[in-house]
């Protein structure tokens, strides 16, 4: 009788210890503080990079104003200056790019007129010509309401500002004072972030008569990373 509840006992041990065991409580949550660390910090992260608190408000806050307003035109002061204080600009100024303007803009409605308003294309873009290589190197800034997905600038909005570039090139390169897009062929690379410049510069120019076919690239406002490449035949 002793042995037999003895080990009726330690069956009733061994069972409460394997129940005990199964239910102890899970480790695999201890992640999650830092998940949601990484996350805050990520998302703070690219906010601080990518956008000011006047790029986040100009989409709303300037709608429907006259060009003249004050706050408009102080939003616009600064994002020249932001501009003009790009590294690639003073790198473009020393490797024998000159600034140069377009006699086309007042027919280019698109570029100038329907994207060109706070939260899209808020000023107007800057060209830099190199005569010796018939390079071109074009300067957009990209807002919030160019959007396709959340904080991504539209393919379409990238394919236009690509064209853009190039009709551009085709101008400045043969002199000419029309030019036609025969076709455009874009390959995208990498996400486009809006509320940031991008860089759009012709890797090389082959004409042939009045046919002109152009490389070119898209990349982000410090020049290290490509966006976007494409080529373009044009003829004037």
């Amino acid at each position: 009788m002793f042995r037999a509840g003895l080990k009726a006992g330690l069956r009733a041990y061994s069972n409460q210890t394997k129940r005990f065991v199964t239910n102890r409580p899970s480790r695999s949550n201890k992640w999650v503080p830092w998940a949601i660390f990484g996350t805050s910090f990520g998302l703070g992260w690219f906010v601080t990079q990518h956008m000011t608190f006047a790029d986040l408000l100009a989409k709303y806050m300037f709608d429907n104003v006259p060009e003249n307003d004050e706050g408009l035109m102080k939003y616009k002061a600064q994002m020249q200056q932001r501009l003009e204080n790009l590294s690639v600009v003073k790198q473009l100024k020393q490797v024998g790019y000159t600034e140069v303007f377009s006699q086309r803009k007042k027919n280019n409605t698109l570029i100038d007129k329907t994207l060109q308003v706070p939260g899209g294309i808020t000023i107007p873009p800057r060209f830099f010509y190199n005569p010796k290589t018939k390079e071109t190197v074009g300067i957009y800034h990209l807002g919030m309401k160019l959007t396709g997905y959340p904080f991504l600038v539209h393919g379409g909005v990238l394919a236009t500002v690509m064209e853009d570039l190039m009709r551009e090139s085709v101008m400045f390169a043969q002199g000419a004072k029309s030019e036609k897009t025969q076709d455009l062929t874009l390959n995208y690379k990498f996400p486009t972030f809006a509320n940031q410049f991008v860089v759009v510069r012709i890797t090389q120019v082959e004409e042939n008569g009045k046919n002109v076919k152009l490389h070119a690239e898209l990349m982000d406002q410090s020049g290290d990373r490509t966006l976007v490449k494409g080529t373009g035949r044009f003829k004037t």
